[in-house]
């Protein structure tokens, strides 16, 4: 059909180029000779080609331009017709759209370790004050820092502590003073009351005397040992050895009896602090396996110390504390992340809970990447959860391909690609 409208449109050209070298040599004819000079040819232009006007020329060259843009756009676009058609088919299908999956185990593959992540932490975390008031006038320990028995953390101004304490010794030596004065004037009084030179309510005024002069020593003394104690108490010391966790106060402050100054984690027991869920407490074994993050290749054994008696109401887990052993190397940095591992049979393989969706009938199903690479929405039991993933106890065989991502956005029978 193609071909047929190009040989039509070939022989229109040819008639319309005929006529137009008909109407130019026509007009040719009535041109004055000496209006329109004829251009000098040479003989063999004479010989060979006939003469034509120059108008004639440029029409007969504008129509056969036109012609041949005409015939090879007429050419692209039969040649480009099943082009297109083919590419409409690939585009009508879509590319496979690449998915994260993992494979079920095969049964002899699911029995391995219990893993959970800890927290490595301190038994006993203390925090410090001062027992008296006053003015910080040093501050000699900072966030970070391990400390001895008896080390000084801060040290207050005694200025005010030594006073009190001055002003004290001053009133107990004059409270001596009287306390001996009214024991001699006691003994007088009791060598002259059988002479009869001392009446009954002077000797009684005597004894009286002398128990007060002797009660204001004793309340004296005691307020002096008090004011010797405060003036102790000005340099906070580490009540054992550890690490300073936190800091509240400053040189220059003005602190409170009591106002928290340190944190201090003592080293001496070191614990690693996990949640384990309900259905894994009673296959805890007594002693565990802590990896820490820092040392990944060196596994510390750990002895189950306590574990809550109550499930915490959120998560419903137990928080169970292992104690590390003591070792000659510094201790684990407190607060870092671990591993805590034990030996558990799994019964059961499990998967992220992300990959488990719902039907609209409200059973639980997941998608399952077929061996023509498509997906196949496929309902499943599920079993407890284990630690981050969820079990499922019926539905799934070893090597069976799960998807675990965008599960909400695929449709059944759909193209994927696993990476």
């Amino acid at each position: 059909m193609v071909a047929g409208t190009l040989r039509a449109r070939s022989r229109l050209y040819k008639v319309r180029i005929w006529r137009s070298r008909r109407f130019f040599a026509r007009r040719r004819m009535r041109t004055v000779p000496a209006q329109r000079p004829r251009p000098e040819r040479s003989a063999v232009q004479s010989a060979v080609l006939p003469y034509r006007p120059l108008a004639m020329d440029r029409a007969v060259s504008m129509d056969l331009i036109k012609a041949l843009r005409r015939i090879v756009g007429a050419g692209v676009l039969a040649a480009g017709l099943p082009l297109a058609g083919c590419s409409r088919q690939q585009a009508d299908l879509p590319p496979p759209r690449p998915v994260r999956a993992v494979q079920v185990p095969a049964a002899g593959e699911l029995a391995g370790q219990q893993r959970y992540a800890a927290r490595i932490e301190a038994r006993h975390e203390t925090v410090l004050a001062f027992q008296v008031g006053g003015q910080v006038s040093a501050r000699l320990a900072e966030v970070g820092d391990t400390v001895a028995v008896g080390a000084v953390l801060a040290r207050m101004d005694t200025s005010d502590l030594r006073l009190r304490e001055r002003d004290l010794a001053a009133r107990l030596a004059a409270s001596r003073a009287e306390r001996a004065d009214a024991a001699s004037a006691l003994r007088r009084a009791n060598e002259l009351r059988p002479k009869g030179f001392v009446s009954q309510a002077d000797f009684d005024r005597a004894t009286y005397r002398d128990q007060a002069a002797a009660a204001q020593v004793e309340a004296l003394t005691a307020q002096r040992g008090l004011a010797g104690r405060d003036l102790s108490y000005a340099a906070l010391t580490a009540p054992a050895a550890g690490v300073i966790t936190a800091r509240m106060i400053d040189a220059g402050q003005v602190v409170s009896a009591g106002q928290p100054a340190f944190g201090l984690a003592q080293s001496n027991e070191i614990e690693a602090v996990f949640d384990l869920p309900e259905q894994q407490r009673a296959g805890l074994p007594d002693t565990v396996q802590v990896t820490l993050w820092t040392q990944p290749d060196r596994p510390i054994t750990a002895k189950v110390r306590e574990i809550a008696p109550q499930a915490a109401d959120g998560s419903r887990t137990y928080r169970v504390r292992a104690t590390l052993p003591v070792s000659d190397g510094p201790p684990p940095g407190l607060g870092s992340s671990a591993t805590v591992a034990f030996a558990g049979p799994v019964a059961l393989p499990a998967i992220p809970p992300a990959a488990v969706l719902k039907r609209d009938d409200g059973q639980p199903a997941v998608w399952v990447v077929d061996g023509n690479g498509a997906v196949r929405l496929r309902p499943v039991t599920l079993g407890p959860v284990q630690g981050d993933r969820v079990s499922i106890a019926n539905g799934l065989g070893a090597g069976d391909w799960v998807v675990t991502a965008g599960v909400h956005d695929l449709r059944d029978g759909q193209a994927v690609s696993l990476p």
